[in-house]
Protein backbone atom coordinates (compact mmCIF):
# COMPACT_ATOMS: atom_id res chain seq x y z
CA UNK A 1 0.00 0.00 0.00
CA UNK A 2 2.80 2.19 -0.45
CA UNK A 3 2.59 5.19 -2.52
CA UNK A 4 4.28 3.49 -5.57
CA UNK A 5 1.32 0.82 -5.01
CA UNK A 6 -1.44 3.38 -4.48
CA UNK A 7 -1.84 5.01 -7.89
CA UNK A 8 -3.61 8.30 -7.75
CA UNK A 9 -7.28 7.70 -9.30
CA UNK A 10 -8.12 9.70 -12.73
CA UNK A 11 -10.70 12.08 -10.97
CA UNK A 12 -7.97 12.86 -7.95
CA UNK A 13 -5.61 13.70 -11.21
CA UNK A 14 -8.49 15.63 -12.89
CA UNK A 15 -9.15 17.63 -9.75
CA UNK A 16 -5.48 18.05 -9.20
CA UNK A 17 -4.79 19.45 -12.62
CA UNK A 18 -8.12 21.67 -12.86
CA UNK A 19 -6.51 23.27 -9.44
CA UNK A 20 -2.65 23.47 -11.01
CA UNK A 21 -4.48 25.43 -14.12
CA UNK A 22 -6.98 27.89 -12.18
CA UNK A 23 -3.67 28.71 -9.97
CA UNK A 24 -1.64 29.26 -12.74
CA UNK A 25 -4.40 31.74 -14.16
CA UNK A 26 -4.97 33.85 -11.23
CA UNK A 27 -1.30 34.41 -11.55
CA UNK A 28 -1.76 36.10 -14.96
CA UNK A 29 -4.42 37.55 -13.15
CA UNK A 30 -7.30 36.79 -15.56
CA UNK A 31 -10.95 37.63 -14.91
CA UNK A 32 -13.47 37.13 -12.44
CA UNK A 33 -15.24 34.18 -13.95
CA UNK A 34 -11.41 31.96 -12.99
CA UNK A 35 -11.97 33.18 -9.56
CA UNK A 36 -15.73 31.42 -9.97
CA UNK A 37 -14.60 28.37 -11.36
CA UNK A 38 -12.51 27.41 -8.27
CA UNK A 39 -16.28 27.26 -6.51
CA UNK A 40 -16.76 24.06 -8.88
CA UNK A 41 -12.84 22.85 -8.50
CA UNK A 42 -14.05 23.13 -4.30
CA UNK A 43 -17.72 21.52 -5.05
CA UNK A 44 -15.88 18.90 -6.43
CA UNK A 45 -13.11 18.34 -3.56
CA UNK A 46 -15.47 18.22 -1.03
CA UNK A 47 -17.91 15.66 -2.74
CA UNK A 48 -14.48 13.82 -3.30
CA UNK A 49 -13.39 13.72 0.35
CA UNK A 50 -17.45 12.57 1.11
CA UNK A 51 -17.06 9.92 -1.38
CA UNK A 52 -13.93 8.89 0.98
CA UNK A 53 -15.44 9.00 4.07
CA UNK A 54 -17.88 7.10 3.25
CA UNK A 55 -15.82 4.45 2.11
CA UNK A 56 -13.70 4.58 5.19
CA UNK A 57 -16.11 4.25 7.19
CA UNK A 58 -17.54 1.16 5.63
CA UNK A 59 -13.61 -0.21 6.30
CA UNK A 60 -14.15 0.44 9.93
CA UNK A 61 -17.87 -1.07 10.15
CA UNK A 62 -16.05 -3.93 8.27
CA UNK A 63 -13.05 -4.29 11.22
CA UNK A 64 -15.96 -4.09 13.94
CA UNK A 65 -17.40 -7.10 12.31
CA UNK A 66 -14.74 -8.91 11.74
CA UNK A 67 -13.73 -8.41 14.96
CA UNK A 68 -16.83 -10.55 16.50
CA UNK A 69 -15.76 -13.41 14.38
CA UNK A 70 -12.33 -13.73 15.23
CA UNK A 71 -10.58 -11.17 18.13
CA UNK A 72 -7.98 -13.35 18.54
CA UNK A 73 -6.46 -12.12 15.25
CA UNK A 74 -8.31 -9.14 14.08
CA UNK A 75 -8.47 -6.67 17.57
CA UNK A 76 -4.85 -5.16 17.27
CA UNK A 77 -5.61 -4.26 13.57
CA UNK A 78 -8.67 -2.98 14.35
CA UNK A 79 -7.36 -0.70 17.78
CA UNK A 80 -4.17 0.46 15.18
CA UNK A 81 -7.27 1.30 12.89
CA UNK A 82 -9.27 3.26 15.60
CA UNK A 83 -5.67 5.34 16.61
CA UNK A 84 -5.76 6.36 12.65
CA UNK A 85 -9.41 7.24 12.27
CA UNK A 86 -8.69 9.34 15.85
CA UNK A 87 -5.41 11.26 14.35
CA UNK A 88 -7.04 11.87 11.12
CA UNK A 89 -9.81 13.34 12.34
CA UNK A 90 -8.03 15.53 14.22
CA UNK A 91 -6.36 16.97 11.41
CA UNK A 92 -9.39 17.10 9.35
CA UNK A 93 -10.70 19.65 12.21
CA UNK A 94 -7.52 21.39 12.37
CA UNK A 95 -7.95 22.28 8.54
CA UNK A 96 -12.00 22.77 8.93
CA UNK A 97 -10.88 25.72 11.85
CA UNK A 98 -8.38 27.17 9.82
CA UNK A 99 -10.46 27.49 6.68
CA UNK A 100 -13.08 29.39 8.41
CA UNK A 101 -10.34 31.55 10.63
CA UNK A 102 -9.23 32.73 7.17
CA UNK A 103 -12.55 33.23 6.15
CA UNK A 104 -13.82 35.06 9.00
CA UNK A 105 -10.47 37.28 8.32
CA UNK A 106 -10.69 37.73 4.77
CA UNK A 107 -14.56 38.85 5.32
CA UNK A 108 -14.47 40.77 8.77
CA UNK A 109 -16.74 38.10 10.06
CA UNK A 110 -17.04 35.70 12.97
CA UNK A 111 -15.50 32.08 12.59
CA UNK A 112 -18.80 31.02 14.18
CA UNK A 113 -20.28 33.02 10.94
CA UNK A 114 -17.77 31.28 8.30
CA UNK A 115 -18.06 27.92 9.79
CA UNK A 116 -21.70 27.79 8.68
CA UNK A 117 -20.57 29.48 4.68
CA UNK A 118 -18.99 27.85 1.88
CA UNK A 119 -16.70 28.88 -0.55
CA UNK A 120 -19.56 30.64 -2.73
CA UNK A 121 -20.23 32.93 0.36
CA UNK A 122 -17.04 33.94 0.33
CA UNK A 123 -17.07 37.97 -0.81
CA UNK A 124 -13.49 38.69 -1.19
CA UNK A 125 -12.59 35.82 -3.05
CA UNK A 126 -10.01 38.02 -5.08
CA UNK A 127 -8.17 39.29 -2.29
CA UNK A 128 -4.64 38.00 -1.59
CA UNK A 129 -3.41 40.73 1.01
CA UNK A 130 -5.15 38.99 4.06
CA UNK A 131 -4.58 35.56 3.59
CA UNK A 132 -1.16 36.29 2.46
CA UNK A 133 -1.14 38.09 6.18
CA UNK A 134 -3.15 34.88 8.01
CA UNK A 135 -0.76 32.09 6.18
CA UNK A 136 2.57 33.94 5.49
CA UNK A 137 3.20 36.80 7.80
CA UNK A 138 0.78 35.49 11.05
CA UNK A 139 2.54 31.86 10.69
CA UNK A 140 -0.34 29.68 9.90
CA UNK A 141 0.93 28.28 6.88
CA UNK A 142 4.08 27.01 8.74
CA UNK A 143 1.72 25.81 11.44
CA UNK A 144 -0.27 23.70 9.31
CA UNK A 145 2.93 22.05 7.86
CA UNK A 146 3.37 20.89 11.19
CA UNK A 147 0.49 19.55 11.98
CA UNK A 148 0.85 17.63 8.53
CA UNK A 149 4.04 16.62 9.54
CA UNK A 150 3.08 15.47 13.27
CA UNK A 151 0.06 13.29 11.37
CA UNK A 152 2.13 11.80 8.68
CA UNK A 153 4.73 10.63 11.80
CA UNK A 154 2.01 9.16 13.70
CA UNK A 155 0.24 6.55 10.87
CA UNK A 156 3.93 5.24 10.09
CA UNK A 157 4.49 4.85 13.97
CA UNK A 158 0.54 3.36 14.42
CA UNK A 159 1.18 1.13 11.46
CA UNK A 160 4.35 0.17 12.61
CA UNK A 161 5.16 -1.95 9.67
CA UNK A 162 8.40 -1.71 7.72
CA UNK A 163 6.47 -2.96 4.40
CA UNK A 164 4.15 0.28 4.59
CA UNK A 165 4.98 3.29 3.31
CA UNK A 166 2.96 5.93 3.47
CA UNK A 167 0.12 6.80 0.49
CA UNK A 168 0.15 10.09 -1.67
CA UNK A 169 -0.85 13.07 -1.15
CA UNK A 170 -0.12 15.71 1.58
CA UNK A 171 3.28 16.55 0.17
CA UNK A 172 5.31 19.09 2.45
CA UNK A 173 8.97 18.00 1.98
CA UNK A 174 8.99 19.77 -2.06
CA UNK A 175 12.06 21.77 -2.48
CA UNK A 176 9.88 24.43 -4.99
CA UNK A 177 11.40 27.48 -6.97
CA UNK A 178 9.32 30.96 -7.82
CA UNK A 179 9.61 32.14 -11.24
CA UNK A 180 12.54 33.87 -11.05
CA UNK A 181 14.70 30.15 -9.80
CA UNK A 182 15.27 31.31 -6.18
CA UNK A 183 14.11 28.58 -3.60
CA UNK A 184 10.64 29.08 -1.20
CA UNK A 185 9.13 26.82 0.70
CA UNK A 186 5.70 25.18 0.68
CA UNK A 187 4.76 27.72 3.17
CA UNK A 188 5.05 30.22 0.52
CA UNK A 189 5.14 28.11 -2.74
CA UNK A 190 0.81 27.52 -1.71
CA UNK A 191 -0.22 30.78 0.08
CA UNK A 192 1.98 33.46 -0.75
CA UNK A 193 0.22 36.21 -2.66
CA UNK A 194 -2.67 34.17 -3.30
CA UNK A 195 -6.03 34.71 -3.93
CA UNK A 196 -8.62 33.62 -1.35
CA UNK A 197 -10.89 31.87 -3.18
CA UNK A 198 -7.39 29.33 -3.87
CA UNK A 199 -6.44 28.75 -0.69
CA UNK A 200 -10.05 27.90 0.78
CA UNK A 201 -9.72 25.02 -2.41
CA UNK A 202 -6.21 23.82 -1.50
CA UNK A 203 -7.20 23.80 1.98
CA UNK A 204 -10.45 21.70 0.86
CA UNK A 205 -7.93 19.61 -1.42
CA UNK A 206 -5.78 18.87 1.74
CA UNK A 207 -8.17 17.26 3.61
CA UNK A 208 -9.72 15.35 0.82
CA UNK A 209 -5.58 14.00 0.98
CA UNK A 210 -5.99 13.17 4.60
CA UNK A 211 -9.31 11.13 4.24
CA UNK A 212 -7.33 9.23 1.03
CA UNK A 213 -4.61 8.85 3.06
CA UNK A 214 -7.01 7.22 6.06
CA UNK A 215 -8.67 5.48 3.71
CA UNK A 216 -5.27 3.80 2.57
CA UNK A 217 -3.46 3.17 5.40
CA UNK A 218 -6.78 1.58 7.10
CA UNK A 219 -7.08 -0.64 3.71
CA UNK A 220 -3.32 -1.64 4.36
CA UNK A 221 -4.25 -3.00 8.00
CA UNK A 222 -7.30 -4.66 6.66
CA UNK A 223 -5.07 -6.35 4.05
CA UNK A 224 -2.57 -7.43 6.09
CA UNK A 225 -4.77 -9.94 8.41
CA UNK A 226 -5.37 -13.14 7.32
CA UNK A 227 -8.55 -13.46 5.17
CA UNK A 228 -8.81 -17.31 5.23
CA UNK A 229 -9.64 -16.76 8.86
CA UNK A 230 -12.77 -15.30 8.33
CA UNK A 231 -16.48 -16.48 8.08
CA UNK A 232 -17.55 -15.19 5.32
CA UNK A 233 -21.70 -15.01 4.86
CA UNK A 234 -22.12 -14.12 1.41
CA UNK A 235 -20.23 -15.62 -1.56
CA UNK A 236 -20.77 -15.41 -5.08
CA UNK A 237 -19.92 -16.34 -8.32
CA UNK A 238 -19.28 -13.39 -10.86
CA UNK A 239 -19.41 -12.71 -14.37
CA UNK A 240 -16.89 -10.17 -15.56
CA UNK A 241 -17.66 -10.04 -19.82
CA UNK A 242 -14.96 -7.86 -21.88
CA UNK A 243 -18.68 -6.31 -23.84
CA UNK A 244 -22.68 -7.30 -23.48
CA UNK A 245 -22.54 -6.39 -27.37
CA UNK A 246 -20.96 -9.09 -29.54
CA UNK A 247 -20.80 -8.96 -33.34
CA UNK A 248 -21.69 -11.63 -35.62
CA UNK A 249 -18.66 -13.66 -36.42
CA UNK A 250 -16.85 -12.59 -33.55
CA UNK A 251 -16.42 -14.30 -30.08
CA UNK A 252 -18.36 -13.37 -26.39
CA UNK A 253 -15.54 -13.17 -24.02
CA UNK A 254 -15.77 -13.36 -20.14
CA UNK A 255 -14.33 -14.00 -16.99
CA UNK A 256 -16.01 -15.80 -13.99
CA UNK A 257 -14.84 -15.16 -10.64
CA UNK A 258 -15.47 -15.59 -7.48
CA UNK A 259 -14.84 -13.52 -4.39
CA UNK A 260 -13.21 -14.19 -0.91
CA UNK A 261 -11.25 -17.34 -1.80
CA UNK A 262 -7.43 -17.51 -2.50
CA UNK A 263 -6.35 -16.88 -6.07
CA UNK A 264 -4.12 -19.86 -5.53
CA UNK A 265 -7.66 -21.70 -5.97
CA UNK A 266 -8.28 -23.24 -9.33
CA UNK A 267 -12.30 -23.34 -9.61
CA UNK A 268 -14.05 -25.59 -12.50
CA UNK A 269 -16.59 -24.06 -14.58
CA UNK A 270 -19.65 -26.04 -15.90
CA UNK A 271 -21.54 -23.94 -18.33
CA UNK A 272 -24.52 -24.50 -20.77
CA UNK A 273 -25.72 -21.63 -23.71
CA UNK A 274 -29.73 -20.90 -23.79
CA UNK A 275 -30.49 -21.56 -20.28
CA UNK A 276 -31.11 -19.34 -17.06
CA UNK A 277 -29.74 -21.09 -14.34
CA UNK A 278 -28.10 -24.76 -13.87
CA UNK A 279 -27.87 -26.78 -10.64
CA UNK A 280 -25.76 -29.66 -9.34
CA UNK A 281 -28.07 -32.03 -10.98
CA UNK A 282 -27.35 -30.80 -14.33
CA UNK A 283 -23.65 -31.15 -14.27
CA UNK A 284 -23.47 -34.41 -16.37
CA UNK A 285 -25.07 -32.18 -19.35
CA UNK A 286 -22.95 -28.72 -18.64
CA UNK A 287 -19.46 -28.72 -20.44
CA UNK A 288 -16.63 -28.19 -17.60
CA UNK A 289 -13.84 -25.26 -18.49
CA UNK A 290 -10.91 -25.37 -15.84
CA UNK A 291 -9.07 -22.41 -14.75
CA UNK A 292 -6.43 -20.70 -13.28
CA UNK A 293 -5.67 -18.76 -10.52
CA UNK A 294 -9.25 -18.30 -9.39
CA UNK A 295 -10.55 -17.24 -12.82
CA UNK A 296 -11.90 -19.03 -15.46
CA UNK A 297 -12.05 -17.59 -18.85
CA UNK A 298 -14.49 -18.48 -21.07
CA UNK A 299 -15.18 -17.81 -24.75
CA UNK A 300 -18.57 -18.50 -27.12
CA UNK A 301 -18.41 -18.67 -30.21
CA UNK A 302 -21.31 -16.00 -31.68
CA UNK A 303 -23.50 -17.13 -34.63
CA UNK A 304 -27.26 -16.21 -34.19
CA UNK A 305 -28.33 -12.51 -33.96
CA UNK A 306 -29.85 -11.26 -30.69
CA UNK A 307 -29.82 -11.71 -27.32
CA UNK A 308 -27.74 -14.95 -26.25
CA UNK A 309 -28.32 -16.69 -22.89
CA UNK A 310 -26.04 -18.98 -20.67
CA UNK A 311 -25.93 -20.38 -16.88
CA UNK A 312 -24.50 -22.70 -15.33
CA UNK A 313 -21.90 -23.79 -11.87
CA UNK A 314 -18.54 -22.62 -10.44
CA UNK A 315 -16.89 -25.27 -8.46
CA UNK A 316 -14.04 -24.73 -5.41
CA UNK A 317 -12.67 -26.43 -2.85
CA UNK A 318 -14.05 -25.11 0.71
CA UNK A 319 -11.78 -24.62 3.69
CA UNK A 320 -12.79 -28.05 5.24
CA UNK A 321 -11.85 -29.61 1.81
CA UNK A 322 -15.75 -30.60 0.18
CA UNK A 323 -16.94 -29.24 -2.91
CA UNK A 324 -18.80 -25.98 -3.14
CA UNK A 325 -20.85 -25.32 -6.36
CA UNK A 326 -21.92 -21.56 -6.74
CA UNK A 327 -24.51 -20.47 -9.64
CA UNK A 328 -24.14 -17.83 -12.18
CA UNK A 329 -26.33 -17.03 -15.30
CA UNK A 330 -25.52 -13.48 -17.46
CA UNK A 331 -26.78 -12.57 -21.10
CA UNK A 332 -25.27 -10.62 -23.88
CA UNK A 333 -26.45 -9.28 -27.21
CA UNK A 334 -25.04 -10.46 -30.81
CA UNK A 335 -25.86 -7.66 -33.48
CA UNK A 336 -24.52 -7.26 -37.35
CA UNK A 337 -21.89 -4.87 -38.06
CA UNK A 338 -23.58 -2.01 -39.25
CA UNK A 339 -24.33 1.54 -38.71
CA UNK A 340 -26.79 4.16 -39.88
CA UNK A 341 -25.46 7.72 -41.13
CA UNK A 342 -28.46 9.97 -41.98
CA UNK A 343 -28.20 13.62 -42.68
CA UNK A 344 -31.49 15.14 -40.36
CA UNK A 345 -32.66 17.56 -43.27
CA UNK A 346 -31.56 15.94 -46.11
CA UNK A 347 -29.51 13.52 -48.23
CA UNK A 348 -26.81 15.99 -48.97
CA UNK A 349 -24.13 18.11 -47.08
CA UNK A 350 -24.29 21.94 -48.15
CA UNK A 351 -20.68 23.68 -47.65
CA UNK A 352 -19.97 26.17 -45.34
CA UNK A 353 -23.12 25.80 -42.75
CA UNK A 354 -23.93 23.11 -40.47
CA UNK A 355 -25.23 19.72 -41.56
CA UNK A 356 -27.24 18.09 -38.76
CA UNK A 357 -26.53 14.39 -38.78
CA UNK A 358 -27.48 11.33 -36.43
CA UNK A 359 -24.89 7.85 -35.99
CA UNK A 360 -26.83 5.23 -34.83
CA UNK A 361 -24.74 2.19 -34.11
CA UNK A 362 -25.69 -0.66 -31.61
CA UNK A 363 -22.97 0.84 -29.52
CA UNK A 364 -22.84 3.98 -26.68
CA UNK A 365 -21.41 7.12 -28.84
CA UNK A 366 -18.89 7.60 -27.30
CA UNK A 367 -17.19 4.31 -28.48
CA UNK A 368 -17.97 5.56 -32.44
CA UNK A 369 -14.88 6.67 -34.16
CA UNK A 370 -15.74 8.15 -37.23
CA UNK A 371 -13.55 9.46 -40.27
CA UNK A 372 -15.74 12.51 -41.70
CA UNK A 373 -13.90 12.59 -45.24
CA UNK A 374 -12.69 15.72 -45.29
CA UNK A 375 -15.57 17.86 -43.23
CA UNK A 376 -15.49 18.47 -39.21
CA UNK A 377 -18.45 17.31 -37.00
CA UNK A 378 -19.40 19.13 -33.73
CA UNK A 379 -20.87 16.45 -31.16
CA UNK A 380 -24.18 17.79 -29.51
CA UNK A 381 -24.46 14.20 -27.69
CA UNK A 382 -26.61 11.27 -28.35
CA UNK A 383 -25.32 10.16 -31.48
CA UNK A 384 -26.14 13.74 -33.33
CA UNK A 385 -23.58 15.88 -35.00
CA UNK A 386 -23.16 19.12 -36.61
CA UNK A 387 -21.14 18.54 -39.88
CA UNK A 388 -19.26 22.07 -41.94
CA UNK A 389 -17.76 20.78 -45.02
CA UNK A 390 -15.71 23.36 -46.79
CA UNK A 391 -16.24 25.08 -49.98
CA UNK A 392 -13.17 23.49 -51.88
CA UNK A 393 -15.21 20.18 -51.78
CA UNK A 394 -18.50 21.84 -53.52
CA UNK A 395 -19.93 19.33 -56.01
CA UNK A 396 -17.54 16.31 -54.61
CA UNK A 397 -18.83 13.31 -52.93
CA UNK A 398 -17.19 12.48 -49.15
CA UNK A 399 -17.78 9.51 -47.76
CA UNK A 400 -18.46 8.82 -44.09
CA UNK A 401 -16.73 5.90 -42.17
CA UNK A 402 -18.01 4.35 -38.97
CA UNK A 403 -15.93 2.11 -36.12
CA UNK A 404 -16.93 0.45 -33.37
CA UNK A 405 -14.30 0.49 -30.35
CA UNK A 406 -15.92 -2.46 -29.02
CA UNK A 407 -13.17 -3.81 -26.35
CA UNK A 408 -10.02 -5.73 -25.56
CA UNK A 409 -8.30 -3.23 -27.84
CA UNK A 410 -10.34 -4.58 -30.75
CA UNK A 411 -12.15 -2.26 -33.57
CA UNK A 412 -15.05 -3.08 -35.65
CA UNK A 413 -15.92 -1.66 -38.78
CA UNK A 414 -19.85 -0.54 -38.87
CA UNK A 415 -20.35 0.93 -42.03
CA UNK A 416 -20.04 3.73 -44.41
CA UNK A 417 -22.09 6.28 -46.46
CA UNK A 418 -21.10 8.62 -49.36
CA UNK A 419 -22.53 12.51 -49.46
CA UNK A 420 -22.71 14.98 -52.30
CA UNK A 421 -21.43 17.98 -51.35
CA UNK A 422 -23.70 21.08 -52.62
CA UNK A 423 -23.42 25.28 -52.88
CA UNK A 424 -26.02 26.59 -50.94
CA UNK A 425 -28.57 27.92 -53.43
CA UNK A 426 -29.12 31.70 -54.19
CA UNK A 427 -32.12 32.69 -51.91
CA UNK A 428 -34.75 35.04 -53.61
CA UNK A 429 -35.38 38.80 -52.74
CA UNK A 430 -38.61 40.44 -51.76
CA UNK A 431 -39.70 43.96 -50.63
CA UNK A 432 -41.21 43.38 -47.28
CA UNK A 433 -42.23 39.62 -46.98
CA UNK A 434 -43.88 38.73 -50.12
CA UNK A 435 -43.37 41.03 -53.17
CA UNK A 436 -41.66 39.99 -55.91
CA UNK A 437 -41.86 42.67 -58.45
CA UNK A 438 -45.05 43.94 -60.76
CA UNK A 439 -47.31 45.99 -60.30
CA UNK A 440 -48.13 47.48 -56.80
CA UNK A 441 -50.02 49.99 -54.56
CA UNK A 442 -47.80 52.43 -52.52
CA UNK A 443 -49.36 51.00 -49.36
CA UNK A 444 -48.56 47.69 -50.03
CA UNK A 445 -44.67 48.74 -50.96
CA UNK A 446 -44.92 50.65 -47.64
CA UNK A 447 -46.13 48.23 -45.56
CA UNK A 448 -42.84 46.68 -44.70
CA UNK A 449 -40.62 49.21 -46.81
CA UNK A 450 -37.68 47.03 -46.24
CA UNK A 451 -35.56 44.47 -49.03
CA UNK A 452 -35.53 40.88 -47.82
CA UNK A 453 -33.96 37.53 -49.13
CA UNK A 454 -35.18 34.48 -48.04
CA UNK A 455 -34.50 30.41 -48.93
CA UNK A 456 -36.61 28.62 -50.91
CA UNK A 457 -39.81 26.71 -48.81
CA UNK A 458 -38.13 23.63 -50.52
CA UNK A 459 -34.88 24.67 -49.08
CA UNK A 460 -35.22 22.73 -45.50
CA UNK A 461 -32.48 24.31 -43.75
CA UNK A 462 -32.96 27.13 -41.13
CA UNK A 463 -30.43 30.12 -42.69
CA UNK A 464 -31.22 33.41 -42.32
CA UNK A 465 -30.01 36.07 -45.00
CA UNK A 466 -29.34 39.74 -43.81
CA UNK A 467 -28.94 42.73 -46.22
CA UNK A 468 -25.50 44.46 -46.32
CA UNK A 469 -26.67 46.98 -48.60
CA UNK A 470 -28.55 47.79 -51.97
CA UNK A 471 -29.52 50.51 -54.85
CA UNK A 472 -32.85 51.89 -55.39
CA UNK A 473 -33.32 53.59 -58.75
CA UNK A 474 -36.31 55.55 -59.79
CA UNK A 475 -37.32 55.74 -63.28
CA UNK A 476 -40.30 57.89 -64.61
CA UNK A 477 -40.98 58.12 -68.42
CA UNK A 478 -37.58 56.34 -69.50
CA UNK A 479 -35.73 58.75 -67.30
CA UNK A 480 -33.76 57.72 -64.67
CA UNK A 481 -32.95 59.76 -61.57
CA UNK A 482 -29.67 59.22 -59.73
CA UNK A 483 -28.86 55.50 -57.38
CA UNK A 484 -29.54 55.70 -54.35
CA UNK A 485 -27.16 53.61 -52.25
CA UNK A 486 -28.45 52.58 -49.06
CA UNK A 487 -26.43 50.82 -46.03
CA UNK A 488 -28.74 47.65 -44.72
CA UNK A 489 -32.36 46.30 -45.28
CA UNK A 490 -34.59 48.84 -44.31
CA UNK A 491 -35.69 51.54 -46.78
CA UNK A 492 -34.22 55.03 -46.56
CA UNK A 493 -36.36 58.14 -45.65
CA UNK A 494 -35.42 59.78 -49.01
CA UNK A 495 -36.74 56.24 -50.68
CA UNK A 496 -40.01 56.31 -48.77
CA UNK A 497 -40.29 60.03 -49.82
CA UNK A 498 -40.11 59.27 -53.20
CA UNK A 499 -42.29 56.38 -53.47
CA UNK A 500 -45.11 58.66 -51.39
CA UNK A 501 -44.70 61.75 -54.22
CA UNK A 502 -43.69 59.15 -57.06
CA UNK A 503 -46.76 59.06 -59.58
CA UNK A 504 -48.49 56.04 -61.44
CA UNK A 505 -46.27 53.79 -63.62
CA UNK A 506 -42.91 54.84 -61.94
CA UNK A 507 -40.35 51.82 -62.01
CA UNK A 508 -38.08 51.25 -59.03
CA UNK A 509 -35.48 49.17 -59.36
CA UNK A 510 -33.47 47.60 -56.87
CA UNK A 511 -29.79 46.43 -57.85
CA UNK A 512 -26.53 45.52 -56.36
CA UNK A 513 -28.05 43.87 -53.52
CA UNK A 514 -25.28 42.47 -50.82
CA UNK A 515 -26.68 39.89 -48.45
CA UNK A 516 -24.77 37.75 -45.89
CA UNK A 517 -25.25 34.43 -43.70
CA UNK A 518 -24.01 31.95 -42.08
CA UNK A 519 -23.13 30.73 -45.76
CA UNK A 520 -21.16 33.60 -46.51
CA UNK A 521 -21.72 36.92 -48.34
CA UNK A 522 -23.66 37.06 -51.73
CA UNK A 523 -23.70 39.71 -54.55
CA UNK A 524 -27.18 39.25 -56.21
CA UNK A 525 -26.98 39.66 -59.42
CA UNK A 526 -30.62 39.85 -60.73
CA UNK A 527 -32.22 43.11 -60.36
CA UNK A 528 -36.13 43.49 -58.73
CA UNK A 529 -38.51 46.06 -60.35
CA UNK A 530 -41.60 46.88 -59.18
CA UNK A 531 -43.81 49.71 -60.85
CA UNK A 532 -46.27 52.28 -58.82
CA UNK A 533 -49.65 51.22 -59.79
Amino acid sequence: MGAKNCPETPRQKMIGMMYLVLTAMLALNVSKVILDAFVNVNDALEQTTTNFTSKVDQTYAQFDAQEQNSPDKVKPYNDKAKLIRKASKKLVEYLQQTKYEMHAAVDGISVDQAAKMSLKDLEAKDNFDKPTDFFIHKGKAKEMKEQIANYKKELVKIVDDTAFTLPNGLTIEQEYENADGQKESWEEHNFSELVAAACYTLINKLIGEVKNMEFESVQYLMSSIDAGSFKFDNVQAKVIPNSKIVFSGDKYEADIIVAAYDSRENPTVYWSQGRDTATEADIPKLTAIEGEEGVVHLQIPTGGIGEQKFAGLIKIISPDGSDKYYPFHDSYTVTKPTAAVAADKMNVFYATIGNPVSIAAPVAPEKLRINWGGATATSQGGGKYIVTVPTSLSGKDITVSVSADVGGGKTQNMGSTTFRVKTVPEPSIFVGGNITGGKQAKDAILANPMIVAKMSPDFNFELRWSVISYKATFVKGGVEDAPITVQGGRFSDQIISKIRSASSGTIIEFTDIKIKSEAGNRAIQRPLSVRIR
